[in-house]
């Protein structure tokens, strides 16, 4: 794939190179890293030459996503997709200014939530001052308020 898409943009006449073609963990997705002198934003601008290439549904932009932990939901009432998409409508409806890019993510696995009433999901912030603005205070969703903490990544980056 990356020769394919360094040919079209030599082909094109571009001197854009992708270093890396390489599928996530999980095979969802396909991250595409160019050489140091260029951008993200300069590969985009130059998509029409290479999408081609790919079978994708969409291609976005890597972005940092600030995070914060919603404690103590009920597992009853979201413990489905349907669930979670609700309460990213709950928690955007009833506290001001809430923005999440995506539906929130449990913490936990299904196995474990369904043993317990309650658990923690992550809420995702486009920027960080958003984020800020919601950590450390309770958020109301589904008749409760819920405590807020920083969200901590302690997966090992080996």
């Amino acid at each position: 794939m990356r020769d394919s898409m360094n040919n079209a943009l030599k082909k094109a006449k571009s001197d854009l190179i992708v270093a890396t073609v390489a599928k996530t963990q999980k095979g969802n997705n396909i991250v595409l890293t160019v050489s140091e002198k260029y951008t993200a934003d300069a590969l985009l601008a130059q998509r029409a030459i290479w999408e081609h290439v790919f079978d994708v549904k969409s291609i976005k932009k890597d972005e940092k996503w600030h995070k914060i932990v919603i404690h103590s939901l009920e597992t009853e009432i979201f413990n489905t997709e349907t669930g979670m998409k609700n309460l990213k409508t709950e928690l955007e409806s009833y506290n001001s200014g809430l923005k999440l890019i995506i539906n929130p993510i449990w913490l936990s696995k299904s196995e474990n939530r369904s043993r317990n009433r309650h658990a923690s999901t992550i809420l995702a912030f486009r920027i960080e001052a958003e984020a800020q603005r919601h950590l450390k205070k309770r958020l109301l969703a589904a008749k409760s308020t819920y405590r807020t903490v920083e969200y901590r990544d302690y997966r090992s980056n080996d």
